[in-house]
């Protein structure tokens, strides 16, 4: 109960945030607007179902919030040691409160974004039934991402600033994901090795479905979220108990 009064109050606050969340859905509009110029200049045959692919990938990348800066700030100001003696997992209740500001995020990106994508092509895309599976393996791929950069922030521990971490982060993200070019145009060697990151399941693993559509390409993606969110929640829960020795070791 606690926890869903958590996702209640970030979901309420994110809503409250309209400024916010305009200026997020105005930026939404102008990527897709000048991306689909471009795959228009590339080729008019790319140009609908690229443009519908880079909807569904940045419904992902800019729907998450950074919640890594408030675990930083925590542990940078000491916060934490008061923090984590509430009757609630403190790493728990940042992912969930991530979780209700993505949530609001994410619905007002499906909802408006896509509805100026779909102006802005004239069209759905070549299989229109993608998007029913597309939209909810992004929510998937979005709550993915809110572990890892629950993870990002507890770097702070032993790197005081996260920062670093996140762009590094945020960079894999951006080639190994095929955040703006599917992955099925890289070379064969590095699209191997970006299919062995989370980062391809997070992405491109969802935006693939409205390039060619297939219900099996659908249950891959999300058995390879569901995959490496066991192992990133593992991941997670081992840092987070180092994290609480090394504060206790350190005298909290």
């Amino acid at each position: 109960m606690k926890y869903w009064a958590i996702l209640g109050i970030a979901a309420r606050q994110a809503l409250a945030a309209r400024g916010g969340l305009l200026g997020r859905l105005l930026f939404f509009w102008a990527l897709m607007t000048i991306f689909s110029q471009l795959w228009i200049a590339v080729g008019p045959e790319y140009a609908v179902n690229y443009t519908w692919y880079l909807g569904i990938t940045e419904l992902v990348a800019l729907g998450v919030p950074q919640i890594y800066i408030g675990i930083e700030q925590d542990v940078r100001r000491g916060d934490i040691a008061y923090r984590i003696g509430r009757p609630i997992s403190y790493v728990g209740s940042k992912i969930v409160e991530g979780a209700g500001e993505f949530a609001v995020r994410f619905a007002v990106l499906a909802t408006f974004g896509m509805a100026g994508t779909w102006l802005l092509c004239g069209q759905l895309p070549a299989e229109p039934w993608s998007l029913a599976f597309a939209i909810p393996l992004a929510f998937m791929a979005g709550l993915l991402m809110l572990i890892l950069q629950a993870l990002i922030g507890l770097s702070a521990f032993w790197l005081q600033d996260a920062a670093p971490v996140y762009w590094i982060v945020q960079k894999l993200l951006f080639i190994f994901g095929g955040l703006m070019i599917p992955l099925s145009v890289y070379p064969g060697w590095l699209h191997d090795i970006a299919d062995a990151t989370p980062f391809s399941a997070m992405l491109y693993g969802c935006g693939r479905l409205v390039l060619d559509f297939d219900p099996a390409l659908a249950v891959d993606t999300a058995w390879r979220l569901a995959a490496w969110a066991v192992l990133l929640l593992g991941l997670l829960i081992l840092v987070y108990r180092r994290s609480l020795t090394a504060l206790t070791v350190n005298g909290g």
